[in-house]
């Protein structure tokens, strides 16, 4: 039963909530106006941007059997054809140099802007076919994001204006500000491809007569500004979103925002073939440096190889020689043998040589060619020098997104020493190693020069010259080999990534402004916002404002509910019997007729919490009310201080009650008949210094006994309990107290208090009259026309 009642409360708690936000539908009905203005406003005149997206998927090499087996051609190479680290790409993709790379590409140092002439007018930057095309002199300081207006006079003469204040001057070519909170002012005519010279800015315009004609209106102003490029290009890689497509996929999408669809579009695409030609030129590095060391020997080789090919040839042709003996062959043979273990042993080291001086002569790493170019069979040595070109990629990629303060960039720096170091010790190991294997090559090469000088001179002396030859040969041939390798190796090298879906304009969304979100939003906040304000006042609204509310805090039911006064006069029962107010009235007495039906004598008290609720309106309109079913009543002014009925009834106040109670008045002398039939009325009588003194010596007990006994009905109008006391002291008489409270007048914490006296006093024949409540704005508002018109 209890949770049935807590169910009923909780119902009829958003239920009154409900008719209270229906009483100010008005409120709702303008909030809605301007929430949907404000939306309108927003989705018509606010930039539009457009978002654009590219999928990016590895390559799949096994798709073609020539790249799937040209990364093993040469040796070294197959560690860059491992598979991809997905955050590290996704980490690179977000690169400032490929960004400003890409905005180089575009040509987007100046921007060219359309400009509405209209209120709220929104600006368009025009691309790419602007109608005029500016030719900077990046020698010269300019203005960067200073507006100049172009206007075109004809094919030949323009007029360039500009007012700004708090110029900065940039440099591109130092890309540095040197000057800031400069102001400017021009108004001038100028010939289009003439250089227009200031010490702010240097520049040309020319006219792109086509575009000029197809795109300009007569309500447009064209303007163009200068950027810098470093906050250009944050700019646009803010804009840049990047993604994988799912948790377990290896596709990367790459997000971008712009307020121009084909400039958004265009910078994407071209964005992401940076990215792809710059990871195809990172593979290619190390080809290009074997290539280059390649060369650098060659160069070398070559020449030896020409001098022994001629000596030889010369040689032969003078002596008339052209084959060695046996043991001269056999002599040359082994020697060529060693020789050709001693000049392997040589490539090596000058290989090693090669990277101790290229440690000591260069920071960055990337230029280091592998091992395998001088033919080190060395996988220690192969995999120190791998990982050392990776640590130095790592450094390179953070570097190149401007994270010179990167957490990481630190520890990559330290194992990229600790690298070196042990590439050092390595070296040095090996060229210890190579020492050793060329002391014995030495040796084995002495003991068969002795074993080839036995030879006849003629035939020792074209052994040596052979024997050169073939050393030349053998290197010539083995570096022309290597750099075949590392050219078919190049030549195959394919970017780890392949565009799967380019940025489409058919594929593009509108980002802002969002129309249906800005309604739908605008709606909300226009139920939402008057909502809000409604339970604001009410929380802090200290008056009563409804009969929900009274009960509420009270704990007990409203008795009766009276409606505004829409009329000129107090006396609404008697002068508009047919009113909804008099109707509330005799709802208020059947109340009030069930309550004390088992009484014979009725004592009605009516008092109030503070002054002006009403409840001197509301004693004689009940009084008069039981009056007019046939019920002998009679209303007494009981508020000796203040007294307002007299004024009602239309009588004096010379004689009444105060003269009872000092003077021992007779009771017929103080009772008057009224223009109500059956409602006679004692007055207040003039006022008295000590009313409550006369009421606690117990002079009002005779009259009441007496008014008991010819009168059906007693109406004791008394004074607000709150104020004084006098209301407590009639108390003794009442069979019924009715507590008045005025809608939004009478104070919650007043009300309160004076129900909390009559609890704490054991009073409980007390129930509380609401006053006062508009009637279009209470639950029976639809039923107002019910009630017919006054004569």
């Amino acid at each position: 039963m209890a949770n049935l009642n807590e169910s009923a409360s909780d119902h009829f708690i958003i239920k009154e909530f409900l008719l209270k936000i229906f009483s100010n539908k008005h409120f709702y009905v303008l909030s809605l106006l301007a929430c949907l203005s404000v939306a309108f406003m927003i989705n018509r005149f606010s930039r539009t941007v457009y978002e654009v997206n590219s999928i990016i998927g590895p390559v799949d090499f096994g798709r073609n059997s020539m790249l799937a087996g040209s990364n093993d051609l040469f040796g070294g190479f197959g560690a860059f054809g491992e598979s991809r680290n997905l955050e590290n790409d996704m980490t690179s993709l977000n690169s400032f140099s490929l960004v400003a790379l890409t905005l180089n590409h575009l040509d987007l140092e100046v921007g060219y802007f359309r400009e509405r002439n209209k209120i709220f007018g929104k600006k368009q930057q025009i691309y790419p076919d602007a109608p005029v095309k500016v030719s900077l002199d990046k020698s010269h300081v300019q203005p960067i994001n200073a507006k100049f207006y172009i206007s075109v006079i004809d094919e030949n003469t323009f007029r360039l204006t500009m007012s700004e204040e708090d110029i900065r001057l940039y440099n591109y070519v130092d890309n540095k500000i040197v000057s800031e909170g400069n102001s400017f002012k021009m108004n001038t005519i100028y010939k289009f491809n003439e250089t227009i010279s200031n010490p702010r800015f240097k520049f040309s315009v020319s006219l792109n007569k086509e575009a000029f004609e197809a795109n300009q209106k007569e309500d447009d102003y064209i303007y163009f500004e200068f950027y810098h490029l470093d906050e250009l290009t944050s700019q646009y890689l803010r804009n840049l979103k990047i993604e994988p497509v799912n948790v377990k996929s290896s596709l990367i999408k790459i997000y971008f925002q712009g307020e121009n669809l084909d400039l958004t579009i265009d910078f994407l695409n071209l964005y992401l073939q940076a990215y792809l030609n710059d990871n195809l030129s990172k593979k290619n590095k190390i080809a290009i440096n074997t290539i280059n060391f390649i060369e650098s020997q060659i160069s070398e080789i070559s020449d030896s190889l020409i001098i022994s090919e001629s000596k030889l040839k010369d040689y032969r042709s003078a002596n008339q020689v052209t084959d060695l003996s046996y043991q001269g062959q056999q002599a040359l043979e082994q020697m060529t043998l060693v020789e050709t273990e001693r000049s392997t042993l040589q490539v090596q080291e000058r290989y090693y040589n090669y990277i101790l001086d290229y440690f000591n002569k260069n920071k960055d790493m990337a230029g280091l060619a592998p091992p395998s170019v001088a033919n080190v069979v060395d996988p220690i040595m192969n995999q120190l020098v791998l990982d050392l070109l990776a640590l130095n990629a790592q450094r390179s990629s953070i570097l190149s997104n401007n994270a010179e303060k990167n957490l990481f960039l630190g520890q990559i720096e330290n194992k990229i020493k600790l690298q070196k170091q042990a590439i050092i010790e390595n070296v040095t190991n090996n060229l210890n190693t190579l020492i050793l294997a060329k002391n014995e090559l030495n040796y084995r090469a002495e003991k068969l020069s002795n074993e080839i000088a036995k030879l006849p001179r003629t035939e020792l002396n074209m052994v040596s010259m052979q024997r050169k030859f073939n050393l030349s040969d053998a290197i010539y041939t083995f570096l022309l080999e290597k750099r075949a390798e590392s050219a078919i190796t190049m030549a195959s090298n394919y970017p780890d990534y392949e565009i799967l879906e380019p940025a489409r304009k058919i594929s593009r969304t509108i980002v802002s402004p969002k129309t249906m979100t800005n309604l739908i939003l605008a709606i909300l906040f226009a139920m939402v916002l008057p909502t809000v304000i409604i339970i604001f006042k009410s929380f802090f609204n200290e008056k009563v404002s409804s009969v929900f509310e009274v009960q509420q805090f009270s704990g007990r039911p409203v008795m009766g509910i009276i409606y505004s006064n829409l009329y000129k006069t107090e006396t609404v029962v008697p002068d508009y019997p047919g009113s909804s107010i008099a109707e509330s009235f005799r709802n208020l007495r059947s109340n009030l007729f069930m309550r004390l039906k088992s009484e014979p004598v009725k004592v009605v008290l009516i008092t109030s919490a503070q002054p002006q609720d009403g409840k001197s309106f509301i004693s004689f309109n009940l009084a008069a009310s039981i009056a007019a079913v046939g019920y002998k009543t009679i209303i007494l002014d009981c508020d000796l201080r203040r007294p307002t009925l007299h004024k009602k009834m239309k009588n004096g106040n010379e004689i009444g009650l105060s003269n009872y109670m000092a003077d021992h008045t007779s009771e017929k002398d103080i009772i008057n008949d009224t223009f109500v039939p059956n409602l006679s009325f004692i007055p207040a009588g003039p006022l008295m210094p000590n009313p409550s003194e006369l009421m606690q010596s117990g002079n009002l007990d005779e009259l009441i006994k007496f008014l008991k006994n010819k009168y059906d009905y007693i109406i004791l109008d008394a004074t607000p309990t709150g104020i004084v006391a006098d209301a407590i002291l009639l108390v003794k008489y009442a069979t019924q107290i009715l507590v008045v409270c005025r809608n939004k007048y009478t104070r919650k914490d007043l009300l309160n208090e004076v129900l909390d006296l009559f609890d704490n006093n054991k009073i409980q024949n007390v129930d509380v009259v609401f006053n006062d409540l508009n009637l279009k704005k209470s639950r029976y508002g639809r039923y107002d026309n019910y009630y017919k018109k006054e004569k």
